[in-house]
């Protein structure tokens, strides 16, 4: 276990840069992904499911733009992260005939990343 106080390696520093702007990326084309879904009620309505509608929310961690190397020692924080993408792109995977944003899977990829190296680190995830 790594104490709280050590600095990060760069590599694991880039890590987190990356899944940062893998998070921001993946927000963004969700919300366009919604503005394009409520050009048409009908299609707001009845085409977009509710949880489509919850991504947003449900990304909008504050640390996850800015601060991942902050709560890298932290138990259980980036595990969050990872549950919630997780849960989404389950999601996108049983929806079929919609063309959803590829970011998400990119940022997925991002993590899982991140959680190896974190653990070939010997830090607590």
């Amino acid at each position: 276990m790594a104490i709280a106080g050590q600095s990060l390696s760069i590599d694991l520093q880039r890590s987190c840069k990356n899944v940062e702007r893998h998070v921001r990326l993946a927000v963004s084309d969700w919300l366009y992904f919604l503005s394009r879904l409520s050009l048409s009620s009908d299609t707001w309505l009845y085409d977009c499911e509710w949880w489509m509608k919850q991504v947003p929310l449900q990304l909008d961690v504050h640390w996850a733009f800015e601060s991942i190397s902050g709560v890298i020692n932290r138990p259980g924080m980036l595990r969050i992260l990872v549950v919630k993408v997780d849960e989404i792109c389950a999601s996108m995977d049983r929806s079929e005939g919609i063309d959803f944003p590829k970011s998400m899977y990119e940022l997925r990829d991002a993590l899982e990343l991140l959680i190896a190296e974190v653990e070939d680190a010997g830090l607590a995830v």
